[in-house]
């Protein structure tokens, strides 16, 4: 059965079962360090140890067992399930089983692209990946999990997606997960949404006084803003929303104006003969060029 509800304070487990977060840890970098001081003696694991990326321990999301009155549970509670730092289920399976099956989700096989990571740890890419099975309750995806709750932000409002396992025996995984066409979709606007957070602290970074960030008051909006001209104008790529940024970064929406700037807004704007990406490189030379000349007046 799939719901989305409030969980009950504190989480009540059935006879056998026990009560585990998943921790992101690009959320809470470092992970252990943090857990260790909001915890005396936390039962955890990091799930990229005994996996090809267990260089990137530090970053490890974590299976984290939780106890009697644990204090890890209260502050998740309070903080992290608004801010998204992980999510929660319950399970009657050994330790070392949940563990083997979070490692097993790490690897996931992309339709064109073959093995991808996946960011286990974060309730958004879960909560898309399993929305859109067919049957949630009866997804691989579950593995031996009792039932898992997963926090969504909405607008300041936290509500949970929870799922309960209904397998009535565990199938044989398959060597990894196959994303199909409808996951790709779903975890789009995640892809999206990081991007454009990337792109915000490309902005900040050398962009910090701008025109464009001063029309759009803050960073995140101006990436978006980025992003949405871009798609606008037919150019595609991440290099393309780079150059697009450095573009508008230095002269805003003006740059689009082929009254103001004729050299820069042309290229942009009208197509032609050439290949998008180099109208769009030509336009950044333009940008560049400008901004020399205006340096030496």
């Amino acid at each position: 059965m799939e719901v989305r509800q409030a969980v009950s304070l504190p989480l009540q487990a059935g006879n056998g079962q026990e009560c585990y977060l998943v921790l992101d840890g690009l959320k809470l970098e470092p992970l252990e360090k943090w857990l260790y001081e909001h915890a005396e003696t936390p039962v955890y694991e990091p799930i990229y140890l005994d996996t090809p990326l267990e260089g990137c321990r530090s970053i490890s999301p974590c299976l984290v067992k939780l106890q009697d009155n644990d204090p890890l549970w209260k502050i998740f509670l309070q903080e992290g399930a608004e801010s998204q730092w992980g999510w929660v289920f319950i399970s009657s399976a050994p330790f070392d089983e949940l563990l083997q099956h979070l490692r097993w989700l790490l690897f996931v096989e992309h339709p064109q692209e073959g093995e991808k990571v996946l960011r286990v740890g974060s309730p958004d890419v879960m909560k898309c990946l399993l929305s859109v099975e067919c049957s949630p309750s009866t997804s691989e995806l579950l593995g031996l999990f009792d039932a898992v709750w997963l926090p969504i932000n909405e607008h300041g409002v936290v509500r949970w997606y929870q799922v309960n396992n209904e397998h009535s025996e565990l199938a044989q995984r398959k060597e990894r997960f196959p994303l199909q066409q409808m996951h790709l979709d779903a975890l789009s606007p995640i892809a999206w949404q990081r991007f454009a957070q990337e792109l915000a602290k490309h902005l900040d970074t050398f962009f910090a006084d701008s025109p464009l960030l001063r029309e759009q008051e803050t960073s995140i909006n101006a990436a978006k803003k980025i992003i949405s001209i871009t798609r606008e104008l037919g150019f595609t790529g991440r290099r393309a929303h780079y150059y697009m940024a450095n573009i508008l970064g230095t002269y805003g929406e003006k740059a689009l104006d082929e009254q103001s700037m004729p050299d820069i807004a042309l290229e942009l704007l009208r197509p032609d003969h050439r290949a998008p990406m180099e109208r769009l490189k030509a336009a950044a030379e333009a940008s560049q060029r400008r901004l020399n000349m205006e340096a030496q007046l």
